[in-house]
């Protein structure tokens, strides 16, 4: 399994503090069968912003920590990024990390209100030819809207987080995230990471093995791999 969204670079956000919960997270997803994790840390506008300006560095310990306690994980960089009304002058200005696609970028779907301005910003990254990923639209008010299915028909992409196709944030969330997939507006689902033991790679393998009674193996492979693979490739 590729894994494209998981909070494990260590003291940039709400992810783990130290790198012992780092490599302990690591090892988890090389337990379970995920052979690639994407480092995303969240960037948020005056919160969140260290993940961004030093994750080249911390993906570099990163590996070197992975190779020194020889867990067979190759692990990539991008981010999960807050949306923000000047944010696609950022990404014209190449101020915010895409993933190794160079085509695709991962923006968090709010998780209390909408912003008047939300589908413009969305219809402009298109425009601009990058690929938005959504990320956990079924914890977010958005789902009830038909926000996600016209990010789908306008070229976006949709991620769900592991863990709503299980339950772990409620029956709404996952009510929502079945939906999704039934409708065909899935392309990816991924972990959400953060800590051992609460919310770590073993949720993708949970998932994987729901989808693959609910929907079948093809599909559950598409979305833990098949398209994940483009995701991180050049």
């Amino acid at each position: 399994m590729i894994d494209i969204h998981a909070h494990i670079l260590p003291g940039v956000d709400d992810g783990p503090k130290h790198w012992s919960e780092t490599l302990q997270l690591c090892q988890i997803a090389s337990e379970v069968g995920i052979s690639t994790m994407v480092a995303t840390p969240h960037f948020i506008p005056g919160a969140y912003t260290r993940g961004v300006r030093e994750g080249a560095r911390l993906l570099k310990e990163l590996e070197k920590g992975l190779e020194e306690e020889d867990i067979d994980l190759e692990v990539f960089l991008a981010a999960e990024i807050e949306p923000f009304p000047e944010m696609i002058q950022w990404i014209e200005g190449d101020r915010l990390p895409l993933y190794p696609s160079r085509k695709h970028i991962l923006i968090e779907a709010p998780m209390f209100s909408l912003p008047p301005w939300l589908e413009e910003l969305l219809g402009d990254i298109t425009a601009s030819g990058l690929i938005p990923i959504l990320a956990h639209p079924e914890r977010s008010p958005m789902a009830s809207t038909s926000l996600p299915g016209e990010l789908v028909s306008t070229g976006g992409e949709i991620q769900l987080d592991a863990g709503s196709l299980l339950g772990f944030w409620g029956r709404e969330a996952q009510k929502w995230a079945w939906k999704m997939v039934n409708n065909g507006w899935v392309s990816y689902v991924a972990s959400d990471s953060h800590r051992a033991g609460i919310r770590d790679p073993r949720l993708l393998e949970r998932a994987r093995k729901a989808l693959v009674k609910e929907v079948g193996e093809n599909l559950a492979r598409d979305l833990t791999e098949g398209n994940p693979l483009k995701v991180i490739t050049p």
